[in-house]
């Protein structure tokens, strides 16, 4: 009701009519954030769902990148064996000569320079592809690089320094792939 001015009195402003509202504003709040919660989970789900897609993409890329690494790891060796076994079949084919050349001759002194030849070509191969002897001669013994067969005891070399080389030791772009067999001397002097 309004006074006589038109305004409402206290005791109206006391019983508002939103109050009888407020019931169904809390019901539609309620509603609002239902909706917002299944939109969120909804959103959430969606995110979880992608985000698996994507570890399962990545997955499958890792594996075929492994695979494809492999693969040509193994190509890259068959084309490094196939380089070395072409220079490889130049030196056969030299020995075939050689030998051919062995029975049709006598002179002991061809056939041995023939031999030579063919033993430096081979070498030359081998250190073109890295290969290198160890040198052993006069050296102190080493385990890194030698394995001793035997030790001799002499006053002519010096304790624990290599005598005679019984089988030549070998690296491989600086990777010893065969110690060399060693005999050590042992000074008998110096115990």
């Amino acid at each position: 009701m309004t006074g006589k001015f038109g305004k409402k009195s206290k005791s109206e402003k006391k019983s508002d009519p939103c109050t009888c509202c407020a019931d169904e504003d809390v019901e539609a709040l309620k509603e609002n954030a239902s909706d917002s919660t299944e939109d969120l989970q909804t959103s959430c789900d969606s995110q979880i769902a992608e985000l698996n897609e994507q570890i399962m993409r990545q997955r499958a890329e890792f594996e075929n990148f492994r695979n494809r690494s492999l693969r040509e790891k193994e190509e890259f060796r068959k084309f490094a064996l196939e380089k070395i076994m072409v220079e490889l079949l130049e030196v056969r084919d030299n020995f075939e000569r050689a030998l051919e050349s062995a029975k049709k001759t006598d002179d002991v002194y061809s056939i041995i320079e023939g031999v030579e030849m063919v033993f430096k070509q081979f070498t030359s191969i081998l250190e073109k592809e890295g290969l290198k002897m160890i040198d052993c001669d006069g050296k102190e013994f080493d385990p890194h690089f030698h394995e001793a067969m035997m030790h001799v005891q002499t006053t002519e070399h010096a304790d624990n320094h290599v005598v005679d080389v019984c089988k030549a030791g070998y690296e491989l772009n600086s990777k010893v792939i065969r110690h060399a067999m060693v005999t050590v001397a042992q000074n008998p002097d110096e115990e």
